[in-house]
């Protein structure tokens, strides 16, 4: 469908909305890809089954060489983050972090100054990164959170839907559950 076609299909009422025909993308974008190399999520990848959830994506991993569960994989962040009290279980300091400025502001926009940044080191089944991380004092359902910069540096492919997130490593597509 065209830009038009769901703008009045969505009949918008709200004049102060930006409007879709501002999009200068085009409809359809097609790409060589390489079969060796196709992300897809089949069935087979459903660790639920087919029955209807709204979970997050939760793995678990190490850090630091410790090991962490409830990481949290998040495809609407803009920034990696690690709760203070998750610092700390890992056994390092707030002088151990190195200077931020960021402000970050949750879905309720209310705003938090990060405390510091830190790089740790993660390994997730056979997968093995880094990430920079903003740490905050809050208390969250999750032990660390993995945004869009660590996704996008890895080449991750997350899908909540299947509770799993496939990369890419040496030609072959990998799954961590």
């Amino acid at each position: 469908a065209t830009a038009n076609h769901i703008s009045k299909a969505c009949n918008m009422t709200n004049e102060h909305e930006a409007p879709l025909e501002e999009n200068n993308r085009p409809e359809v974008e097609t790409h060589h890809v390489d079969n060796d190399s196709m992300m897809v999520f089949t069935d087979e990848d459903l660790l639920l089954g087919s029955k209807p959830h709204n979970r997050p994506l939760f793995v678990a991993g190490y850090v630091q060489e410790q090991k962490v569960n409830r990481i949290l994989i998040d495809g609407g962040s803009a920034v990696n983050i690690l709760p203070l009290r998750t610092l700390k279980e890992l056994g390092m300091t707030i002088e151990q972090l190195g200077n931020s400025r960021l402000m970050i502001q949750g879905f309720n926009q209310g705003g938090q100054r990060a405390l510091g940044i830190i790089r740790l080191r993660l390994l997730m089944e056979d997968m093995e990164s880094t990430a920079m991380f903003h740490v905050i004092d809050a208390k969250t359902s999750y032990n660390m959170l993995l945004g869009r910069p660590w996704l996008h540096e890895n080449g991750v492919v997350p899908s909540t839907w299947h509770q799993c997130f496939k990369y890419c490593k040496n030609g072959i597509v990998k799954t961590v559950l």
